[in-house]
């Protein structure tokens, strides 16, 4: 490289016993693959702070498939839909046998085979993880009208205390039925703990923002620090560690947020004195930084990086990072490579015939792209039922009004399952209230999951070229953006 290149430097990693860089290879065998003959290709799933780039695909070659990746540290990772959560370390070599006819039967082989098993176990007959209250949840009272569950904070934090009880005590059941070594039962317990906080403190900022309650004696910081001791990383820590960092902004105005995102050498001093705890702050550090990367705005984490570079040093958060960047980088130089990638996806590749079940959200994303040549497309993902949704809106409609009679269309997806107001127009903004297989199409492309509203970008020639949460209708750059596509 020439030296005036931005360099991703390295050198300050803190080398543990793990041996960071040593590979994990997994082997695999499918048995009664008849089952689901369409299914070609086996996919690992490794959390992190990232949306497109968290993932890896084997094709499937005579019942049998393999990965090989480095993890940078022992962590949790997951197989969808037939492992949720999978222990793996620096140097492991593991075989997993899948049957089609039973998806959660597992049987492993080679090291770590036995916790792993039992982990398995933990998850299909003893957890489910996405049991905790919410603070959008409802009931109906008895006029018919629905209601939150859990009127203020205070009854949804006892509710959250509850279910916490509750999981402890099948991860009790557990213990005492399977039998798991010391190390598996506190990585299982530290799960529960994270997804506990994770949903707590979720639920509290939505109570403050919507009732203006006082949530500030429901959760302190110093709480779910032991969870953060770098000797196993669960997958859910990523998203403990993001709503930490809200919650320690949580304090701040609105003002102040801006201004902290404006100088980000002064919203990692602020991160730095949230908390004691050495891993946490350098997760909170990463997960802040990865969010320019999320917007794709690789200049700026450019600019920035020294920053970052002198405040993580642990392999997982900074290697991880590193090729997140690399990604992103080669994304903005040239789109095309990922946008075909994605467009494409629903067709068959090398070694895996013709099996390829057609991708309705992709069909659909296709037509919109194909219907009128030479605009361009500004997609907005979004839902009625999503606060940040309609809060865009007006937005989104004042775009339309300034646009008017320039080569852009403006489309909303709705995730509502409402069959009303498809392909419905007001002020040239086009409408589609998704199907259940067209939501589904999109989530594992541009795992959507993480959050709505969501946008698409796409220019004249009919390629993705920006995407994700940033792209906000009340957000300047975003119309700048939009000058840009519509000039060339």
């Amino acid at each position: 490289m020439d030296e005036s290149d931005f360099i991703f430097e390295t050198e300050n990693i803190k080398v543990g016993a793990a041996e960071y860089s040593r590979p994990v290879v997994i082997t695999g065998h499918i048995s009664n693959r008849d089952a689901y003959p369409r299914t070609t290709e086996i996919n690992i799933v490794f959390p992190f702070y990232d949306r497109v780039s968290q993932s890896q695909s084997a094709v499937i070659y005579d019942d049998a498939f393999a990965f090989s990746f480095v993890p940078y540290s022992p962590r949790t990772i997951s197989m969808p839909p037939f492992i949720e959560t999978m222990m793996v370390c620096p140097g492991d070599s593991i075989h997993v046998e899948l049957d089609f006819t039973e998806l959660g039967k597992v049987v492993y082989s080679g090291r770590g085979a036995e916790n792993n098993e039992k982990f398995n176990d933990f998850h299909m007959g003893y957890y489910l993880s996405k049991d905790w209250p919410g603070f959008a949840q409802m009931r109906e009272d008895p006029e018919g009208k629905f209601v939150r569950i859990y009127k203020n904070a205070k009854e949804f934090s006892e509710a959250a205390k509850q279910r916490l009880a509750h999981h402890l005590s099948r991860l009790d059941d557990f213990i005492a039925e399977k039998h798991p070594g010391q190390e598996l039962a506190i990585l299982c317990r530290k799960e529960i703990e994270a997804d506990y906080y994770s949903a707590l403190i979720g639920g509290l900022l939505l109570y403050g923002q919507d009732g203006q309650e006082d949530v500030s004696s429901y959760f302190r910081i110093q709480d779910a620090e032991h969870l953060f001791n770098g000797d196993y990383m669960n997958s859910n820590l990523f998203e403990l560690s993001s709503n930490i960092r809200n919650w320690s902004l949580g304090a701040l105005n609105r003002e102040e947020i801006i201004g902290l995102y404006a100088d980000y050498p002064s919203l990692v001093h602020f991160l730095k004195k949230a908390t004691k705890n050495d891993l946490l702050r350098q997760m909170m550090i990463t997960d802040a930084y990865n969010q320019l990367l999320e917007a794709n705005n690789v200049e700026r984490f450019e600019e920035c990086f020294s920053s970052f570079n002198d405040n993580v040093t642990f392999p997982l958060l900074k290697l991880s990072t590193r090729d997140r960047y690399m990604f992103k980088k080669e994304y903005r130089q040239n789109p095309k490579i990922l946008s075909d990638a994605i467009l494409n996806a629903d067709k068959p590749q090398d070694g895996q015939g013709g099996f390829i079940k057609e991708n309705e959200g992709l069909k659909l994303l296709k037509e919109i792209i194909a219907k009128e040549k030479e605009k361009v497309v500004y997609i907005t993902v979004g839902a009625k039922w999503c606060p940040g949704s309609v809060n865009n809106i007006p937005y989104q409609q004042s775009l339309a009004a300034d646009y008017q009679g320039k080569p852009l269309r403006i489309v909303n997806f709705y995730l509502d399952n409402m069959p009303d107001e498809v392909n419905s127009t007001s002020l040239g903004i086009e409408n589609f209230h998704l199907t259940d297989a067209q939501r589904l199409g999109f989530d594992p492309i541009l795992h959507l999951g993480r959050g709505i509203p969501f946008f698409i970008l796409i220019d004249k020639e009919g390629v993705i070229v920006d995407f994700g949460n940033h792209l906000l209708a009340s957000n300047p750059a975003t119309r700048e953006k939009i000058d840009d596509y519509l000039d060339k």
